[in-house]
């Protein structure tokens, strides 16, 4: 466990990974549920309706649809999210579908070639290691 500061307020704190201390990850998922409950009951709002009503920062709403904790599906998008990768408009995350799959056969693809090249190198270099020890 790291000794960091809260990425929010300042705060010294023990992580483990996290960037927001317990008090400000407290403060946020209370946020997020009264954006839930005031979306319950007033289906079709806009984030600039629901962030004055509620209290919540507008920023605060558009991070819990990145993060996919909030579906759009009830919320009136007056906005748009956008892909990182390619700019096409999302509805919520960081990537489109599209990016998504393609990224994931990049990857899948450039895993194993990467391995072989490794272990073909790790091979040799024990080779002359061998050799230059007889």
């Amino acid at each position: 466990m790291d000794l960091i500061n809260c990425k929010e307020c300042g705060k010294l704190f023990s992580s483990s990974g996290q960037k927001v201390c317990p008090d400000c990850r407290q403060s946020e998922e209370e946020k997020f549920q009264l954006v839930k409950e005031y979306l319950w009951e007033n289906p079709n709002s806009t984030v600039k309706k629901v962030s004055a009503e509620t209290g919540v920062e507008e920023e605060l709403i558009i991070k819990f649809m990145r993060e996919e904790r909030l579906a759009s599906e009830g919320l009136v998008v007056d906005y748009s999210l956008k892909c990182k990768r390619c700019g096409t408009e999302i509805k919520s995350g960081l990537f489109c579908k599209s990016c998504r799959t393609k990224m994931i056969s990049d990857f899948n693809q450039s895993d194993d070639p990467a391995e072989e090249r490794k272990s073909k190198s790790e091979k040799m270099f024990l080779k002359d290691r061998f050799k230059r020890n007889k």
